[in-house]
């Protein structure tokens, strides 16, 4: 087996930095004690009254405290920095690790044509449309892209078969939101709490029809119902080796019948208030991730009826 060396670390700024706050600390005190011995001779030498030589020590305190005041305000303000910086990093490799995650997931489930990076970013268009808070629309479209992980857990067998799943296959398919709670829970990341939610949820319908327990309404967490509504859409669109591709108007003409039915009618009318965004978004991922070649099965009269396999949504 090859040893792989672990990489060098390159020095940090921490210790030029303390080294440089020594140096600045130490000649401070430097000057300090020299004006101090200054004073007291000059003092001595002028043989000065009482009066004004409390008056120079008493301006001479006030000036050390002074400088020292200055000192741990610059000092400090450098911390907050370091700590803000080495937070942006920290965020930035989680959530890089996210991505990630999710484009394993993507890949296991055969689709290569961006869909996570549909789902998170259109999730994050709804909930704004919704209007929701800014953090909390860039929280749900970051945690949405691993809506999907628990697919890790299903058989190729099943994840991959190019035609109607039978009842039994359908219920292992539909474990993989199980499958994914457990992987995202127990988290102190909100990203990861957030992912863990929609992840249990997304399936969630809201008169009741969903899985995995049937949650009617409200009931049903906001980020789980909108996310319902980008993936429908993003999953009916799309090229699968069991299903052709709707058209924009037949699944934009089925996601608003089922407005009060399947999905929470404030998500719907974020939806076609932001078709047009997300209609822009697929375009973009596109020409970011080429799609696959996938063969594409037969189904017969292509007609829109809940509960067909042109529907198959899991």
């Amino acid at each position: 087996m090859r040893m792989v060396r672990e990489p060098s670390h390159p020095r940090g700024h921490g210790g030029d930095r303390a080294r440089a706050a020594a140096w600045v600390a130490s000649v401070y005190i430097a000057v300090a004690l020299a004006w101090m011995v200054a004073m007291s001779w000059l003092l001595h030498k002028v043989k000065a009254t009482v009066a004004t030589t409390l008056s120079i020590e008493a301006a001479t305190g006030a000036l050390l405290i002074g400088g020292s005041a200055v000192l741990i305000y610059f000092y400090v303000r450098s911390l907050i920095g370091d700590l803000e910086r080495h937070h942006k990093s920290s965020l930035q490799s989680k959530l890089e690790l996210v991505n990630r995650l999710a484009l394993a997931a993507e890949y296991r489930d055969d689709l290569r044509g961006g869909h996570n990076y549909r789902i998170g970013h259109g999730s994050a268009i709804l909930a704004r449309l919704m209007g929701l808070p800014p953090e909390r629309c860039d929280l749900i479209g970051q945690s949405a892209v691993l809506h999907d992980i628990g697919k890790i857990g299903v058989p190729d067998s099943i994840i991959s078969k190019p035609g109607p799943l039978t009842d039994e296959e359908r219920e292992i398919v539909q474990r993989h939101v199980l499958y994914g709670a457990h992987l995202l829970e127990g988290s102190d990341s909100p990203v990861i709490q957030t992912a863990h939610t929609i992840a249990l949820t997304h399936h969630e319908r809201w008169d009741g029809s969903g899985y995995p327990y049937g949650l009617v309404g409200e009931k049903t967490p906001v980020e789980g119902r909108i996310v319902a509504v980008v993936d429908v859409f993003d999953a009916l669109t799309s090229k699968r080796p069991y299903k052709a591709a709707w058209t924009v108007e037949e699944a934009r003409a089925f996601v608003l019948d089922q407005s009060g039915k399947l999905f929470d009618p404030a998500v719907v009318a974020a939806f076609e208030e932001g078709l047009a965004e997300l209609l822009a978004l697929r375009e973009k991922s596109e020409a970011l991730v080429p799609l696959p070649e996938a063969e594409i099965v037969p189904t017969g009269a292509l007609v829109p009826k809940v509960g067909s396999e042109r529907l198959r949504v899991v």
